[in-house]
């Protein structure tokens, strides 16, 4: 099961406590997923439900907020993954309309502001939001959150819920919705603790943290790699101006210090400037080891003509 679903689940497990708190929950849902439609000669309300762990969340809901009955609801298969709540009855809809603040525009239904207006429900609102039209995706891979709103008030509405806490998002229009995204790590989990996904969030922040240490560990071991290359391919240029001292004028044309110095060279191929100095009694600087090789592969350049 992908990170977004187990999101989705972890918040399908609790409602919020206060009767404020659920109708803002269920006006954010219906914000998004609710439609205006015809039906048997009716018009109706049809909310759109993803699984039937949403179905069962929404009926609750709606049972809570408007007195609904499981039982007048109809449930309809909408397309292959999805289906929808159907509220058929127009005492029903009226009680619904009028608790959620909701109005109809066309086919959709825009929502009042009253129904967000204390900061516990302006988080269960976008909590309902989410529910309705968010995804996350795997932290492993990338770091992004979206919200697909209906419309641009909607979108909107929602950036301005997460401006209030300081959390920064942006809108993008793509087909016939407004998506509302996240790509940065410290926003997208100070919103899974703001709609109550504990459990969630704990996990986002453990991959978080493993990343970081892999990530770490890579520019280690990149910069080690570089490190090795760089030695070896000095190396390889001193031992080529060694070797073609000693096969021509000879080493022992060399001062002592420098003859020494090629032929520790040519035993030890793969010491670092350190490493060679510590073949020296008493030790040579990594400076003194420098300067000597340099002196070679200037004879060496001098032989070449």
């Amino acid at each position: 099961m992908s990170f977004s679903a187990d999101l989705k689940n972890e918040l399908q497990r609790e409602l919020p406590k206060s009767i404020h708190c659920r109708l803002a929950l269920l006006a954010g849902y219906i914000s998004i997923n609710g439609r205006v439609e015809e039906y048997q000669g009716d018009t109706v309300l049809a909310i759109r439900v993803d699984s039937d762990g949403i179905e069962d969340y929404i009926s609750r809901l709606l049972n809570i907020c408007a007195d609904i009955s499981r039982d007048n609801l109809v449930s309809q298969n909408e397309k292959k993954h999805h289906r929808k709540l159907i509220v058929t009855e127009a005492d029903d809809l009226d009680i619904l309309y009028s608790r959620l603040k909701l109005r109809a525009a066309g086919t959709r239904l825009k929502v009042d502001n009253l129904i967000s207006q204390r900061e516990c429900c302006k988080r269960s609102y976008l909590k309902g939001a989410f529910l309705a039209g968010g995804s996350i995706g795997s932290p492993e891979k990338s770091y992004q959150m979206e919200i697909a709103a209906l419309s641009s008030e909607e979108a909107e509405r929602l950036t301005e819920i997460l401006g209030l806490r300081e959390l920064k998002s942006s809108i993008v229009e793509h087909r016939d919705r407004f998506i509302v995204y996240i790509k940065d790590g410290d926003t997208i989990s100070d919103v899974l603790g703001l709609i109550g996904a504990s459990a969630s969030l704990l996990e986002f922040e453990n991959i978080r943290i493993l990343k970081a240490i892999r990530n770490d560990v890579n520019r280690e071991v990149n910069c080690d790699a570089a490190n090795m290359a760089k030695i070896a391919k000095s190396s390889a240029k001193q031992l080529e101006d060694i070797e073609y001292i000693r096969d021509t004028a000879g080493l022992d044309t060399l001062p002592d210090g420098l003859k020494q110095m090629a032929e520790i060279r040519l035993e030890y191929p793969y010491y670092s400037l350190k490493e060679l100095g510590d073949v020296f009694s008493p030790p040579l600087g990594k400076s003194g080891v420098s300067h000597r090789l340099r002196k070679l592969s200037q004879i060496a350049a001098r032989l070449r003509g």
